[in-house]
């Protein structure tokens, strides 16, 4: 497999959560380390897409910030900053609403990319195959486009997105040959909270730390 870095999406303003939700304690850590230790685990020196400008209350962990160059413009403009600067030609990008995104799951996104099927490609233009992006699909049907791997193939695409005030991640991939991977595939614990959990409201992430606590003794019982 090809030698990945790390992208850390985190540069959005928490409108919904009404507090930045990368900082939230969740198993007495704050989201954005757990996340910047499983990307660790699989990608050389992550990097945090932080908006922008570089945030103070990140400097903490020690990693290089990256501020947008299309400022305001959302995930997809973090997405684009950090490619245009990563030093290899694929990066693993995780945002900072998916507290659960885990390094197994990365690395079983990295193998199914290594040898991907055909019938999983959309977009697919015959001939040789090569994607530009690798995503997962949610046992419900559901596309996680800020939890993937990309290719520095698709900076002119998401550059002419961005020139077109087009915002949508998921835009962009229809433009790609993009990978989507079932997350049906990954044999995971069943305690294991699913690595495609959202988290973008206060209720998520009452529900998020009931996940992570520690189960009750029953032994009794």
């Amino acid at each position: 497999m090809p030698q990945f870095s790390g992208i850390l999406l985190s540069g959005g303003y928490s409108r919904r959560m009404g507090r930045d939700k990368a900082l939230l304690d969740l198993g007495g850590r704050p989201v954005i380390a757990r996340l910047a230790d499983e990307l660790s685990k699989v990608a050389a020196g992550p990097v945090i897409a932080c908006g922008e400008q570089e945030r103070e209350e990140y400097r903490f962990l020690g990693l290089t910030q990256v501020p947008d160059l299309y400022p305001g413009c959302g995930p997809l403009a973090g997405l684009h900053a950090a490619l245009l600067q990563s030093p290899t030609e694929w990066s693993v990008v995780a945002a900072c609403d998916l507290p659960f995104a885990s390094a197994e799951f990365m690395r079983y996104m990295m193998s199914s990319a290594a040898e991907p099927g055909r019938d999983l490609v959309r977009n697919y233009s015959g001939g040789s195959l090569q994607i530009d992006a690798a995503v997962p699909e949610s046992i419900t049907g559901r596309v996680q486009p800020l939890l993937g791997l990309y290719h520095k193939r698709v900076l002119p695409v998401l550059e002419e997105a961005l020139h077109g005030r087009r915002f949508r991640v998921m835009e962009c991939l229809d433009a790609l040959e993009v990978l989507y991977i079932p997350e049906a595939g990954f044999t995971a614990s069943p305690s294991e909270p699913s690595p495609l959990y959202n988290m973008n409201t206060p209720a998520d992430y009452a529900a998020a730390l009931k996940l992570v606590s520690t189960p009750a003794d029953d032994s009794s019982v």
